[in-house]
């Protein structure tokens, strides 16, 4: 019976498998390499920002001293005259009162930045002024009495100072205190490459590259993983194909050595099994066809015995002798059956199978049925279940059958109305000739053994319980294919 939930998922296939671990290992790599070069990276470009802050710094501890220095009749008109030139690398002004700046977020770096130029600052400074250090962005940044935004003064007295191209750095804001009513404003951009306050761990750039070289060696490498697999694929259909019919092909050798290997000793066990069941046959053909003939001489003098119980002895020997013989053959046939797997209508089985064996007084009933056509070898399966119904009704006069399909299982549980079998002896029932009574019945003994046979060739198997109340329940379970 085919069913979806059999059928090999795709997430749990080796190809799929084997490229989900290479491409964890690809990330967990990649993101490895990329840690360490940042945080290498990250201590070397610490480095250069603290001596490139400390530049910074001195200069504006002597840009303030410059201006400390002046007259303050000369202070406004030496920085007009700075305007006037393009500025310098600070934007500078002379302001009565301290400007409120918009702080940008706390970060590592911004931290270190502002602590490097206020030691700086107050080791070239006076101790006694006041210093405010900030950073901002150059959309909230301030400047003059008024506050104006920077947007709204002439350009060149701030493009010198604050522009860096397209990018929008940070802006470091100083403001020094440098007498009790005037405050100098200093503000500048960190120079390249340290226009940023947070590096990233991973650029667009990075991220990209990791993406496109992850892709490219998981597709390659499905190419050749889907290659080396395809000689396991046809390894395991021909295995398969084995317990269905015996007649299969050898298996082209091909592939890695371990698979040569492993296709080499399949073909060989597959040839062993062919010679073993093909000499099987013979021999128990020869057996059948030898034996007839001494038995029929046997009887032939037994009819001349002039001792009439002592001929009786002899008839009743060579009919159990003859008896046993054609048990024997007749279970090899039963379960030796070279059958090709076909759809098999199992409703159909046990519908046939109460009407043949049920027919008075509706001695087999049936509960449930099965949704789809069972995938097996149609004739066995027929001995099976007609062996099955014929027990139940020959010990247990009257058969249940409730069929339950589960996710990959079909269970079919038969269920007599018989004095049941005791639970020491509910596994020696299933050897060939073993009798529960001792006194001659009829059959021969060996419909179990035939019908467990026949349901583990097709992958399941037969158990048996006593029912609670009266009689024997027999427990048939086939995988779904």
């Amino acid at each position: 019976m085919k069913s979806d939930a059999t059928k090999p998922r795709l997430a749990n296939t080796l190809v799929v498998r084997l490229l989900a671990t290479l491409l964890l290992v690809i990330i967990s790599a990649q993101f490895l390499t990329a840690l360490i070069w940042y945080r290498q990276g990250a201590a070397k470009e610490n480095e250069g920002l603290i001596s490139t802050v400390n530049s910074l710094a001195l200069s504006a501890a002597s840009t303030v001293a410059f201006f400390s220095s002046l007259p303050l009749e000369y202070r406004h008109l030496t920085l007009n005259q700075l305007r006037k030139m393009g500025g310098s690398r600070f934007f500078v002004s002379l302001n009565n009162h301290e400007i409120a700046i918009q702080a940008l977020p706390d970060s590592q770096r911004k931290k270190m930045v502002l602590s490097e130029v206020r030691k700086v600052l107050n080791q070239e400074l006076s101790t006694d002024q006041a210093i405010t250090l900030e950073f901002t962005d150059r959309e909230n940044l301030r400047v003059f009495n008024t506050e104006v935004r920077l947007d709204e003064v002439p350009q060149i007295w701030a493009n010198y100072s604050l522009s860096l191209g397209e990018l929008n750095p940070p802006i470091l804001v100083m403001q020094i205190e440098i007498s009790p009513t005037e405050w100098l404003y200093l503000a500048a951009i960190l120079p390249a490459p340290f226009v940023l306050l947070d590096t990233p761990f991973m650029d667009t750039k990075q991220w990209f590259f990791m993406g496109l070289s992850s892709l490219l060696l998981v597709f390659f490498t499905w190419l050749v993983v889907r290659r080396e697999i395809r000689p396991i694929a046809k390894l395991a259909n021909a295995a398969s194909a084995m317990t269905e019919q015996l007649d299969t092909p050898q298996l082209a050798e091909q592939g890695s050595e371990e698979l040569i290997t492993a296709t080499r000793a399949f073909n060989k066990m597959s040839l062993r099994i062919k010679n073993y069941l093909r000499d099987r046959d013979m021999l128990f053909s020869a057996i059948s066809h030898d034996l007839k003939t001494p038995i029929a001489c046997l009887r032939l003098r037994t009819e001349m015995l002039p001792d009439e119980a002592t001929r009786k002895k002899f008839e009743n020997a060579l009919n159990e002798l003859d008896f046993m013989v054609k048990g024997a053959l007749q279970c090899i046939r039963d379960t030796d059956l070279h059958e090709d797997i076909e759809p098999v209508d199992i409703n159909h089985i046990l519908q046939q199978s109460a009407e043949l064996y049920g027919r008075y007084d509706k001695q087999v009933t049936i509960h449930g049925q099965v949704q789809q056509q069972y995938l097996g070898k149609p004739l066995a399966l027929k001995r099976l279940l007609n062996n099955l119904v014929e027990n139940g009704i020959k010990y247990g006069k009257r058969v249940e059958i409730n069929i339950t399909e589960l996710q990959q299982q079909l269970h079919i549980d038969f269920r007599d109305y018989g004095d049941g079998i005791p639970v020491p002896q509910q596994q020696q029932v299933f050897e060939p000739y073993f009798r529960l009574s001792k006194q001659k019945q009829e059959g021969t003994g060996l419909g179990l053994t035939i019908a467990r046979s026949i349901a583990r060739s097709h992958g399941g198997d037969i158990s048996l319980r006593n029912h609670h109340q009266q009689g024997l329940i027999v427990s048939l379970t086939l995988p779904e294919h």
